[in-house]
């Protein structure tokens, strides 16, 4: 451009649109002061290049080149950081103490450990009168509110899982939402994007607002390279978006994925049944066969295998000995019960061999999908240390949700099974060997098991105390219908087994029980049968066709069939669900048991031994939670952990709110809008208009002066 009159017009012309451009986006600040998401923007003014001349280099004026957004990509990280971990702390905390509330003694509504206290109370009670109906009345209510208030509050907690179920749906589908919006946006961008001259600002702040949207569902990573140049990973790399290509989330089900060690050529796969919140890792340690015959021990060249709940860090221990407990692959017909599951071996004509390893996910996980590669499991996994797996989701809601549903509520929901298998346990083992004010005419077992040929203490067997089990026999007392006094029977009773003979647990099944019941010392006076995979013992006629039945009573059990099958016991069910009363016992309280049958046969009145004894249970350590304490302490203890659980979550969720906050001042202290600064700039890019609009009359003058002396 010439040095003239004409270039002092065009500077001004030129300053006037800077002017311009200045007012227009201070108008647009101060026009999003409140919209969420919204940047801070600015013109950036470069001079135009000077021309050489007389006296020296003359200046063009000024270009208002692009148009840039405040924004601090550091920054911004740091709160997608921490505000990652405050939505997980957050959602956590609050279901931490809906979860507390159930369990909460100090309220009016009575809880557990009132309601298991009244219970040994109501024993004692009837212990100081062994005969009195009352007392049997008041005893039935108060297990009756015992057994209410434990499937209360386990159908409490298995709503929450379900609650947390459907969030974590929930999630996934706006998670993958927002990746495909934002990828199109990064497409949308590189349309709008000219480097250094135009930014597409409204669309990355319109970007930034769904990426922090989506941290707030999980922990991710952001590599802003500029435009459409973006990706965003998961924290551990995982990619979510490319650029303008979104990858997905996706909620599977139960499965099963084999890792099979080179050189196997075992072609099967491992099968479950059940759920549960853990990953079952199952590794083969002793190559070998698929065992079909559930025998213990099981046939030679059978495969063995650990089991890890943790990802292989640290795996299923024997409570009795502290090692690791190894189980041994059976077909599908005598699976075996591990924890929660039934596994079993599909049966194939290879060979397992050691390291061949199998993931069993007995629930819904979240999964990242790729177009070339199969799922990969991200779902939230804690170690049995208390850390969790940093290759896994962390942050976020979803793992809130996922983990409150496996670690949390999967954890209490444990801890509540584990009180009632030990007071379901250590009640009908002293009960089921008790004698109440009238003998037994008929029984039915309140436990099944799944296969009635099978050894009782094999885990194939599927009785949920086979392992409680040991080598002893079940003696009975028979009594005259008609005048109510035992038969003089010699020694202490009939044995079950006969003399010189006890039951074996690792050999004797449910039909062989019924087998010796039927032929053995016992057999004149009781029949015994398999109804529904449950062991029923009636007594038989003294007489054909006298329509009289001979009675009987427990005089000791030292195998522990009688608990473990449930007959003669105080509760039914062996799942905090399934928890609840014997049946008959509240068609007849006259059934309790309250005493003893005597070496005699005999049952004293006024005997209170089983009354007492089950009353001492308050105060008896016992095994529970693998380790040996009473049962009011264990459940005390976990009422103690959701309070720890909860409290250490609430300063938890504190301190991250208030990193978060932190960085969201400093975020808006860089992108946000400032009125009294914008309405200064308005003022000042007026003035700067209004000079420029004074150059450009100047120039006009000059002109005219010009034109006037032609």
């Amino acid at each position: 451009m010439a040095f003239g009159v004409n270039s002092i017009m065009n500077m001004g012309i030129g300053a006037l649109f800077a002017s311009q451009a200045n007012i227009q986006t201070t108008g647009n600040n101060i026009s999003n002061v409140d919209t969420p998401g919204y940047s801070r923007q600015k013109v950036l003014l470069e001079d135009k290049p000077a021309l050489d001349y007389v006296p020296g280099q003359v200046g063009q004026g000024v270009e208002a080149t692009q148009i840039i957004r405040y924004f601090d990509k550091f920054v911004e990280s740091a709160y997608l950081d921490r505000q990652t971990m405050q939505a997980r702390y957050d959602q956590e905390l609050l279901s931490l103490r809906n979860l507390e509330t159930l369990y909460n003694e100090a309220n009016d509504t009575p809880g557990i450990g009132s309601a298991l206290s009244n219970f040994f109370d109501s024993w004692n009670t009837l212990a100081q009168g062994p005969d009195s109906q009352a007392a049997r009345v008041a005893l039935l209510e108060t297990a009756r509110t015992l057994s209410a208030i434990v499937r209360g509050i386990d159908e409490s907690m298995l709503k929450m899982q379900e609650e947390m179920e459907v969030r974590i749906r929930e999630d996934v589908t706006r998670a993958n939402q927002l990746i495909q919006e934002i990828a199109d946006l990064n497409r949308e961008i590189n349309v709008h994007t000219i480097t250094n001259r135009n930014n597409a600002n409204q669309l990355m702040d319109l970007r930034d607002e769904k990426v922090r949207e989506l941290s707030g569902l999980l922990d991710l990573h952001v590599d802003d390279r500029g435009a459409g140049d973006y990706t965003v990973s998961t924290s551990w790399g995982l990619p979510l978006v490319q650029q303008d290509l979104p990858f997905s989330l996706e909620v599977i089900g139960p499965r099963v994925e084999n890792n099979l060690t080179h050189g196997s050529t075992y072609n099967g796969t491992v099968e479950f049944d059940g759920t549960d919140g853990y990953e079952y890792t199952v590794e083969i340690v002793q190559g070998g066969g698929i065992d079909n015959t559930g025998a213990i021990p099981p046939a030679p060249g059978t495969a063995s295998y650990r089991v890890s709940l943790d990802g292989g860090r640290s795996w299923l221990t024997d409570e009795a000995t502290g090692q690791i407990k190894i189980f041994y692959a059976t077909d599908q017909i005598h699976s075996t019960q591990v924890k929660d599951l039934s596994i079993s071996f599909t049966d194939t004509a290879g060979q397992l061999i050691p390291g061949d390893t199998f993931l069993l996910t007995p629930k819904t996980d979240v999964f990242w999908i790729s177009p070339t590669a199969g799922p990969v499991d991200i779902s939230t996994q804690a170690f049995n240390d208390g850390s969790e797996n940093a290759q896994r989701i962390t942050g976020g809601t979803l793992a809130a949700s996922l983990d409150f549903r496996d670690n949390k509520i999967g954890v209490y929901r444990d801890r509540l099974a584990e009180l009632v298998d030990s007071v379901s346990w250590e009640v009908n083992r002293i009960h089921s060997q008790g004698a109440g004010l009238t003998p037994l005419q008929s029984v039915l077992g309140e436990y099944a098991v799944a296969r009635s040929g099978v050894p009782l203490g094999s885990p194939s067997a599927g009785l949920h105390w086979h392992d409680r089990l040991q080598a002893g026999n079940m003696t009975f007392a028979v009594y005259d219908p008609a005048t109510g006094e035992p038969l003089p029977l010699g020694g202490d009773g009939l044995e079950v087994f006969g003399p010189g003979e006890n039951f074996d647990p690792s050999r004797h099944t449910l039909e062989d029980v019924v087998y010796a019941l039927n032929n053995g010392p016992a057999s004149a006076y009781l029949a015994a049968s398999v109804v529904d995979n449950r062991l029923q013992i009636v007594g038989k006629e003294t007489a054909p066709g006298s329509g009289q039945f001979w009675g009987f009573g427990l005089v000791a059990d030292t195998s522990g069939l009688a608990a473990a099958l449930g007959i003669n016991t105080f509760f039914s069910g062996d799942t905090p669900a399934a928890f609840g009363l014997r049946q008959d016992l509240s068609v007849n309280v006259n059934l309790i048991n309250a005493g003893r049958v005597n070496g005699g046969a005999e049952g004293n009145e006024g005997d209170n031994i089983t009354a007492a004894e089950i009353a001492a249970l308050a105060k008896k350590d016992v095994d529970v939670g693998g380790r040996r304490q009473t049962l009011v302490d264990y459940y005390a203890s976990t009422v103690t952990k959701i309070g720890a659980d909860t409290q250490r979550v609430g300063f938890l969720d504190a301190t991250e709110t208030a990193m978060t906050n932190e960085l969201k001042a400093r975020k808006d202290e860089i992108s946000g809008v400032s009125l009294d600064e914008e309405m200064s700039n308005l003022i000042k890019f007026q003035a700067s208009y209004k000079a420029a609009a004074k150059l450009i009359t100047t120039a006009d003058e000059m002109i005219q002066t010009l034109l006037d002396l032609k």
